[in-house]
């Protein structure tokens, strides 16, 4: 009897498709296409989500706008980040470390990053008047002409105190590193998932930072707003707000996935993009002024 025929069957290579943010440095742009290789697309924000990995190059706006896109196609591509903007903190490669782990990338052996992103929806007069998804953060802030704004909450359905101050931000795990810690937030580790609350400029000194389960629900009633008072989707307005609005928040759906570096921790990327926990630079005596 003849012995059975092993036969090796190549995995499938993934399929690449590129953005390029505005603005990005033109030697970085010229770098990722490069290494890719001219088959790979390149395109528009608006048209990914068709590819295994998306490339993202330039700065966070431009990698949080790709991530918005994936989950508006509800597309289940995996997410590169390459730094091409000012700070990059969610980009996990810089331009020269690609060529290095290329064929890792393409042999699928990277680790991938799951991040809980945000679904929202605005209701006035008991219809909904917008919805949409945040990687980062949702804020209801108050705007000019900079008087408090004045907001009830809920919890999973509990109420929760009365707000008033300059404004209320709702952040994921991945947005405790931006907004929500210049307000002096905490910041949160990727792999535990959480909606963060985090006031800003409260007229209470009780009201402080919560951590919820990244599957709370939190809904926000409005009672008093200004003429600019609004709705910020990961930094760009979303929609102006009004006294008797509801805006609803919760957890999204569908999960973005992030490919992550192999040889780069959290802390080191904290540390060398935002200073995390640097030491005060001392000057010994004689040192020049």
């Amino acid at each position: 009897m003849r012995a059975p025929v092993r036969c090796w069957i190549p995995m499938t290579s993934p399929t690449f498709e590129l953005v390029i943010g505005e603005g990005c440095d033109t030697s970085v742009a010229e770098g990722v296409r490069s290494a890719l290789g001219a088959h790979v697309p390149e395109r528009a924000v608006h048209e990914v989500g068709q590819a295994d990995i998306v490339v993202a190059v330039g700065g966070d706006g431009t990698i949080m706008r790709v991530a918005r896109q994936v989950l508006d196609a509800g597309a289940s591509s995996r997410i590169l980040g390459v730094s091409g903007g000012r700070l990059g903190f969610l980009a996990a490669f810089e331009v020269e470390e690609l060529p290095l782990y290329l064929d890792a990338i393409r042999a699928g052996t990277l680790s991938i990053e799951n991040r809980h992103a945000l679904h929202w929806r605005l209701l006035r007069d008991g219809q909904e008047a917008a919805t949409g998804c945040a990687v980062n953060d949702v804020v209801l802030a108050a705007g000019q002409p900079f008087r408090a704004i004045e907001l009830e909450g809920e919890v999973d359905g509990g109420a929760i105190p009365r707000f008033l101050g300059d404004g209320l931000i709702v952040a994921t795990s991945a947005g405790s590193t931006a907004h929500a810690a210049s307000a002096g937030g905490p910041i949160v580790a990727p792999g535990l998932e959480a909606t963060i609350l985090v006031p800003l400029a409260a007229h209470s000194l009780a009201w402080r930072p919560l951590v919820l389960p990244a599957e709370a629900s939190v809904a926000l009633n409005v009672h008093h707003a200004n003429e600019g008072s609004s709705l910020v989707q990961d930094g760009r307005l979303a929609k102006r707000l009004q006294a008797g609005d509801r805006v609803e928040v919760a957890s999204h759906f569908q999960t973005l996935r992030f490919l992550r570096h192999p040889e780069r921790p959290f802390g080191a990327t904290l540390a060398a993009k935002l200073g995390w926990a640097a030491p005060p630079s001392w000057r010994r005596p004689g040192d020049d002024a």
